[in-house]
This record gives structure tokens, C-alpha cells and sequence, in this order.
């Protein structure tokens, strides 16, 4: 069987520095760089802790160690600060999920495979993708519409090609490929982001690397064994 080789487009990740210092004002051109990701990143966090409607642009400037003011001054909005926001974040899990991704593979099973661990291992490194997917994925509004454009449907798309080609080679059942998406992707992902119940139940911190490595190839094997 010829090789098959699975793309991904390749996002950069930005590096956030976490202790350049703060002035008042209007800052100067690399101060201003720092701050602007600093907000960002700040915005990240808690917009995927509170939702939408629980953050306001002095919540975020305050985490952040800034002026007030500067939230408002670099992006306008809350509205707009949270598409910056999640631009950011689809980005960063973008690309940690490259970092992640072996993509020489000989069959579609196997890619299947390395593109659900490298998801796991991206969804650790980035746990507010689901925490803001459960706020604002909920119900009908603008903000819904951004995240299943950019963040769903990409990867069910990255996804929905490989399912298909598992199943044309036995090794995943002939359900719904929806249901198998979900399966991954909620399945796959919020035992990190819902870390303090998850950590109750025995099985060890799922933050660690031995517990995500059995927690990625449990996934694949109640995908795959029964096909």
C-alpha cells in the first residue's frame, strides 16, 4: 500500500514573555509587543474560566499587570479583544499540534492514530479550547459561529478524511463519523480540561505525561479494537 501522508497547516505559535515590565501610558514599540500578548494570553484564560460574560476589559488589563486603559487602547472592545483572543489560541493549538504530529505514516489507520495522540498532547498544552467551547459553543451567536469556523470544523475536516480511510481499510467500525469526531474530541480532551474531577477518580494526575500517554492509546483502543 503507497504511503499516505496526512497535512496539516502549520500555524507559529507566539511566545508570550510573562515578565517584561509595566509602564502607564502609551508604551513604546517592544514593551508594547510583550504587553499585547500578555493580554492576550490573559484574555485566553479567563475568558475560557468565566465565559464571555463574566470578563470585562479590566479584568483582563488587571491579570495582566497593565493599565486599565490598555485593554481598550490595544483592541477596542471586549468583543474584539475576544476574537484577538481566540485567534490567538487556535494558533497556538494549531501549532502545538503540528509539533505534535508525525505525518509519514503507511496507512490511514495509522495517521488516524498519530493525529489523535498529537490532539491529546495539544489539548494538555491548551486546555481553554474546550472550557471556551463549553461556554460559548452552548447556543446560537456570533461568537458560536467564530469557534465552529475556526476551530471545529478545520480539525473535523483534518479528521473526517482519515476516519473515512480507516474505515475503507477495517479498522473502525461503520458508525457515524460525527459520533467518532465527538468520541475524540470530547472524549480526547476534557478529562484535562476538567482536571480537578478528573484527578478524583484513581488513574493518577491526567496532567502527567504517563497518564496522557494511557489516556491517548486507551481512546485509540476502544476506537479500533473492536473494528
Amino acid at each position: 500500500m503507497s504511503k499516505q501522508r496526512t497535512r496539516t497547516e502549520v500555524k507559529t505559535a507566539i511566545d508570550v514573555s510573562e515578565t517584561a515590565e509595566r509602564k502607564r501610558g502609551r508604551p513604546q514599540a517592544a514593551q508594547g509587543t510583550d504587553l499585547k500578548l500578555a493580554l492576550l494570553r490573559s484574555a485566553i484564560d479567563l475568558f475560557a474560566e468565566r465565559g464571555f460574560d463574566g470578563v470585562s476589559l479590566s479584568n483582563v488589563a488587571e491579570k495582566a499587570g497593565a493599565d486599565k486603559g490598555l485593554s481598550r487602547y490595544y483592541f477596542g472592545s471586549k468583543e474584539a479583544l475576544w476574537i484577538a483572543a481566540m485567534e490567538h489560541l487556535a494558533d497556538c493549538f494549531a501549532s502545538d499540534l503540528n509539533k505534535a504530529l508525525v505525518v509519514n505514516t503507511a496507512t490511514q489507520t495509522e495517521a488516524l492514530k498519530a493525529l489523535i495522540r498529537a490532539f491529546i498532547t495539544a489539548s494538555a498544552r491548551w486546555p481553554q479550547v474546550s472550557r471556551v467551547i463549553v461556554h460559548d459553543g452552548a447556543k446560537h451567536s456570533d461568537r458560536s459561529d467564530f469557534l465552529q469556523r475556526h476551530l471545529v470544523v478545520p480539525f473535523y475536516t483534518a479528521l473526517k478524511d482519515l476516519i473515512t480511510g480507516a474505515k475503507s481499510e477495517g479498522t473502525l467500525p461503520n458508525v457515524s463519523d460525527r459520533t467518532i469526531f465527538f468520541m475524540i474530541t470530547h472524549g480526547g480532551s476534557f478529562p484535562m480540561a476538567l482536571p480537578i474531577l478528573t484527578n478524583a477518580i484513581e488513574g493518577g494526575d491526567i496532567r502527567s505525561s504517563d497518564a496522557l500517554e494511557h489516556h491517548s492509546e486507551a481512546i485509540i483502543e476502544l476506537l479500533f479494537s473492536k473494528a
